[in-house]
């Protein structure tokens, strides 16, 4: 019988979200948010999945302003180890704001890993 240990067990992380940041495309059109996060130290911010917190404004695009968020709010995130594979990909839950109930994120987290339709 295999030993399972504690990296073998689906993660679930939170980060503390500031606020979020308004984005206008002008190629595309369109109004996009991107959370705006803390990293809890240099190792997390260079090993962000979603980098587009980390990179440059693509062209034609500007800040429109930025939307304040209750404290504490938390984006969640989690992985599901796979085996034979170094890395797990990792998949964005939702938001936990404060008074508002949230889901079990363990169960969220297996339905996105099992949803061979969810975006890519």
């Amino acid at each position: 019988m295999e030993e399972i240990t504690d990296k073998d067990k689906p993660m679930i992380w939170k980060e503390l979200v500031l606020g979020f940041a308004v984005i206008e495309s002008c190629i595309y059109h369109s109004i996009r948010t991107i959370p705006i996060v803390t990293a809890n130290n240099a190792e997390e911010a260079l090993f962000a999945d979603n980098l587009t917190r980390l990179t440059k404004l693509e062209e034609g695009e500007t800040v429109k302003g930025v939307l304040q968020v209750p404290f504490p709010t938390y984006e969640v995130t989690g992985s599901v180890p796979v085996k034979g594979e170094e890395f797990s990909e990792i998949f964005l839950l939702g938001y936990e704001y404060p008074g508002v109930k949230s889901p079990d994120w363990i169960q969220v987290l297996r339905k996105e890993a099992a949803n061979p339709r969810r975006c890519l």
